[in-house]
């Protein structure tokens, strides 16, 4: 027999009378190679899964015989012929007090019917305060499509056959090529996503392709046989999206084709993203050109970052649970982190204890990480979504910030001073209390008490402390480039030579005009002294004129303003081009000494201003595993808005924020500060270090507790983003 054979729970359900609704409807199952019975409730949609042992019982269920009358008979025939086990008393308790719970059992004695009336109640407020409880992901049904799905079955076979499988495969394709072809007009493009003129076709975008991924669902699952109970509209963080109820693909036989019912939605979006990428390529600006490139977007990003992670249930953890095989993945993950609790932490070693989720060590390991890794995930996608309701809608966001609160902290200590209280633990209440006593000490221990050794990691720029940058002070075209880049020059030395025609006209021009009023001066002096004064004034001019072009001309030939090294990596592809005045034409870099730039917040700059004595380590990206010593390190003392380098905002590929109105990329959106370490050259030895060269400077503070920062970093992010 499995579980204890005999329970002290048994006199609850001895003498009642049971048995399936005849709506229920049973069909086998194989979940890890291990044999199930699937219970379905055709009428309420519901689903239940029992071991073959636990069905043999179940169906000999009948309000015409006690429970205890069928055990008892169930263990005897055991014990004559050696028939399969009956499951032990503890299991039948659980099991008939699930079924209860999910409505699949009806009861002959009044007093049951009461007590289904009280569930009822019972069942009602809590979803009730479920939707109280989340009203920012509110499910409202509109209409049962189940009836329009069975009209259209032929064109479900053609829509989610071999053949579209094909077509399919053919459109993803073309569509990312055609994405790839164009990736340059993409991040343009998408710098308007977000405008207001924008939204409106944004938004019925979304509509359009998030309806065609929940039909998908339906498609698919009608094609094995399952039915569509429902379709409705989904507020999911106050935006409206539609929903369809597939929960019947858990009655298909293969794991294969269930998987395929969860992937269908994102298959779906791929596809309409596919011809968005066909359509947005192939056509001008418009608002067709518009509304493809929204429906690309939509139908990429939702399907990949959302849709496609399982630790969110959402399409990925529906399929994750079908190929693993196992169903209930995140509720028996959850189950298995609370028995975890009820086990060693309050020390519930009765007999009668909550059976563990995991029946192996593989399922054991996949409950206990997933759980895990999604509570965390969970905490994460909160705390994002009530940071943007909050920026959006302040009042909305102090809504949902107490309703989260009271559902994620109220709620579960209000059920562990339950149980706490409960008949569960009357024989170890007071271990159970210890447990949990020296649980949180040792929890206010580590994060209150403990200090945390933390570093700052600041990106930043390496500088020469002597470099000069040469521009083109005349527009020429580069004719001689005697320098190549990483080469060493001297002061003075030739780098390039430019030749500008249009500028030796000019001069030769100048000359003959000079020449001219030179001669036309002497004749004044001897026939007309009255025009003396202008002539001499034209000559004046003219002269000034030409030691302007001479300047000029004499700037065509670039030389190098210091020693140092030659650095313009692009210089040489302009070789025999026309370059404009002002255009950058390299910069020779002194590298005898160096210092790092590093970039840091208003709150990072906080923690530096009264810690004595910094230190610091330095990375850079030519060489991540080789540390640099600094030396030296300043915190300059007031805000900046530039970068001293493109590559540190985020078009440069670098953290920091930048105006997307700023062409050079080096205005921030905020106002940072800057810390400058000094670099020998001893320090750079065996590195490959240039001027400009991004890393990460590393910089411990003090240790303190992790509630301490915690607190910090919160009161910061209040007093910025709220002024609270």
């Amino acid at each position: 027999m499995s579980g204890a054979t005999l329970s002290e729970s048994w006199y609850q359900v001895a003498h009642a009378r049971v048995g399936l609704p005849a709506t229920v409807k049973v069909q086998p199952q194989r979940y890890r190679g291990q044999a199930w019975v699937m219970l379905e409730d055709r009428y309420s949609h519901r689903f239940f899964r029992v071991t073959p042992q636990a069905y043999a019982f179940l169906k000999q269920l009948t309000p015409e015989r006690t429970v205890d009358e069928i055990w008892h008979a169930l263990a005897a025939a055991e014990s004559g012929d050696g028939a399969s086990a009956v499951p032990g008393q503890d299991e039948v308790v659980r099991l008939l007090s699930q079924l209860h719970l999910s409505s699949l059992l009806y009861f002959r004695e009044a007093p049951h019917h009461d007590a289904i009336f009280d569930r009822a109640q019972a069942q009602a407020r809590r979803e009730l305060v479920g939707k109280f409880m989340a009203f920012m992901f509110l499910r409202i049904p509109l209409f049962s499509p189940d009836r329009w799905l069975d009209s259209v079955r032929p064109l479900i076979r053609a829509m989610t056959g071999p053949v579209a499988g094909i077509v399919w495969a053919a459109v993803v394709l073309a569509g990312a090529a055609a994405a790839f072809e164009h990736r340059a007009g993409l991040s343009l493009a998408g710098e308007g996503l977000l405008s207001l003129s924008n939204l409106p076709w944004l938004f019925l975008s979304l509509t359009a392709v998030k309806v065609l991924h929940e039909f998908a669902h339906a498609f698919v699952c009608k094609r094995f046989g399952g039915q569509v109970p429902t379709f409705g509209v989904m507020l999911l963080v106050l935006a409206p999206l539609p929903y369809v109820d597939a929960s019947a693909s858990w009655a298909i036989r293969s794991k294969w084709q269930r998987a395929y019912v969860g992937a269908a939605g994102m298959l779906a979006e791929l596809f309409m993203a596919a011809l968005g990428a066909l359509v947005w390529s192939a056509t001008a600006e418009g608002l067709l050109h518009s509304v493809a490139f929204n429906v690309m977007v939509v139908g990429s990003v939702s399907s990949l970052l959302f849709n496609g992670n399982p630790l969110l249930r959402f399409d990925a953890y529906y399929i994750l649970s079908d190929l693993v095989e196992m169903p209930n993945l995140y509720q028996k993950a959850q189950a298995q982190w609370l028995y975890y609790g009820n086990r060693w932490i309050l020390g519930h070693h009765d007999a009668g204890k909550p059976a563990e989720p995991a029946t192996d060590r593989s399922e054991r390991l996949w409950f206990t990480t997933y759980g895990a890794l999604a509570f965390a995930y969970r905490l994460l996608v909160t705390f994002g979504i009530l940071l943007y309701v909050t920026d959006q809608w302040f009042g909305v966001g102090v809504v949902l910030l107490l309703t989260t609160g009271f559902a994620m902290l109220f709620m579960p200590l209000r059920k562990l001073w339950a149980h706490l209280h409960g008949p569960a633990l009357r024989r170890g209440r007071a271990r159970a209390w210890a447990g949990l006593a020296a649980v949180l000490a040792t929890l206010y221990v580590l994060l209150a008490v403990v200090p945390v050794p933390y570093a700052l990691r600041l990106p930043g720029v390496l500088e020469a402390r002597r470099s000069t940058q040469l521009y083109t002070p005349t527009a020429g075209l580069l004719r001689t480039l005697a320098l190549q880049h990483g080469a060493q020059v001297r002061e003075g030395q030739l780098i390039a030579q430019l030749d500008n025609a249009d500028l030796a006209s000019q001069l030769t021009i100048t000359a003959l005009q000079m020449a001219e009023a030179e001669a036309l001066l002497r004749q004044a002096l001897l026939r007309a002294p009255a025009e003396v004064a202008p002539l001499q004034n034209r000559l004046d001019a003219l002269r000034a004129r030409q030691a302007e072009l001479q300047t000029m001309t004499d700037q065509l030939v670039v030389r190098a303003p210091q020693a140092g090294e030659w650095v313009a990596p692009a210089l040489h592809e302009r070789l025999g081009g026309w370059i404009e005045r002002g255009q950058p034409l390299g910069e020779v870099v002194d590298r005898s000494r160096f210092r790092f730039s590093a970039v840091l917040s208003q709150s990072q700059a906080a923690e530096l201003f009264d810690h004595p004595g910094l230190t610091g380590e330095l990375r850079l990206v030519s060489d991540r595993g080789h540390t640099l010593a600094v030396s030296q390190l300043a915190l300059v003392p007031y805000q900046k808005q530039r970068l001293v380098s493109a590559a540190l905002g985020f078009g440069g590929g670098g953290d920091v924020a930048v105006r997307p109105d700023d062409n050079t990329g080096t205005t921030t959106t905020e106002a940072f500060f800057e810390l400058h370490a000094e670099l020998a050259d001893p320090a750079l030895a065996g590195t490959v270090a240039y001027h400009g060269l991004s890393g990460v400077l590393r910089v411990p503070v003090t240790a303190r507790p992790l509630a301490t920062r915690a607190i910090d970093a919160l009161q910061r992010l209040l007093q910025q983003r709220y002024g609270l």
